[in-house]
């Protein structure tokens, strides 16, 4: 069936559907905005100071993202002295990154803020409807997954319920 066909069969339910991805949207856009200017700069630290000292390959993966983007980005984190890089001494092919001192204390002041505010970004909630939207959002991902593995790696993923 073609798209102008199904939608004058049910208008209302791709209306819906608009406003569904444009809600979801804007909470995206919300998300990264309180993040601050650098939210992949903050996900590296934090996937560096969860992990500890770790490959730059293995980084990639954890980030899903091109190594051009990582490489350029964690130029800029150790020049600001927020990591240090160095080769493996039993692979030299491969790079060890770590968060200095400087980055921990800044990784520590971000995860406090993140923690207040994440208690903040549900209030309007009852414990009931963030469990319902919890469940909800569980059964559109799992969904998505099945529909397009790809989208999911299997490490992003491994947290989610």
């Amino acid at each position: 069936m073609r798209t102008e066909e199904r939608a004058k069969e049910c208008p209302e339910k791709d209306e819906q559907a608009k406003h569904l991805l444009h809600a979801l949207r804007m909470c995206g856009d919300f998300l990264s905005y309180r993040r601050g200017q650098r939210p992949a700069q903050n996900r590296v630290m934090f996937f560096l100071h969860k992990h500890g000292a770790i490959m730059q390959k293995e980084l990639q993966e954890l980030l899903a993202i091109q190594q051009g983007s990582l490489s350029e980005l964690l130029a800029r984190m150790e020049k600001l002295g927020l990591i240090s890089r160095r080769r493996d001494p039993e692979d030299r092919r491969q790079v060890i990154l770590e968060l200095t001192e400087l980055g921990e204390a800044e990784e520590k002041v971000n995860h406090e803020r993140f923690m207040a505010e994440n208690n903040q970004l549900f209030a309007a909630l009852s414990s009931d409807e963030q469990a319902e939207l919890y469940r909800m959002l569980g059964c559109l991902l799992e969904d998505w997954k099945q529909k397009n593995p790809k989208a999911f790696p299997e490490d992003r993923m491994r947290n989610w319920r």
